[in-house]
């Protein structure tokens, strides 16, 4: 299993590359990107209290997402925002201004 250092890699990673997306104009993977930076990210700070949401894939996502929300709830507000414009983006990939709010999202949440 993944702890801090792996996790917080693959954050940062994913970040760079939803970045490097958006300057492309893929927007698509620009949602798919900024939400995966994010759940590295939560995983790498869950694996401080020995949480592995990733080993079970089925309830990972929404037990990420639970985690995350009680332990920051001023930054629910994004994490939603984040959650909208992957949907939004995974059928509508032309908006470029959907995907700067994602980036936008994502970098409350990582900073």
């Amino acid at each position: 299993m993944g702890g801090i250092e792996l996790h917080s890699r693959l954050a940062k990673e994913k970040r760079e590359a939803a970045h490097d997306e958006f300057i492309k104009g893929r927007y698509t993977v620009v949602g798919d990107l900024t939400i995966k930076a994010v759940e590295q990210a939560i995983e790498a700070l869950a694996s401080l209290e020995d949480l592995h949401f990733h080993v079970h894939p089925k309830s990972a996502h929404a037990r990420r997402i639970r985690w995350f929300k009680k332990r920051f709830p001023e930054l629910s507000g994004y994490i939603d925002m984040l959650w909208g414009a992957y949907g939004t983006l995974g059928y509508e990939g032309i908006n470029g201004d959907r995907a700067k709010k994602a980036l936008e999202a994502m970098e409350v949440i990582l900073n």
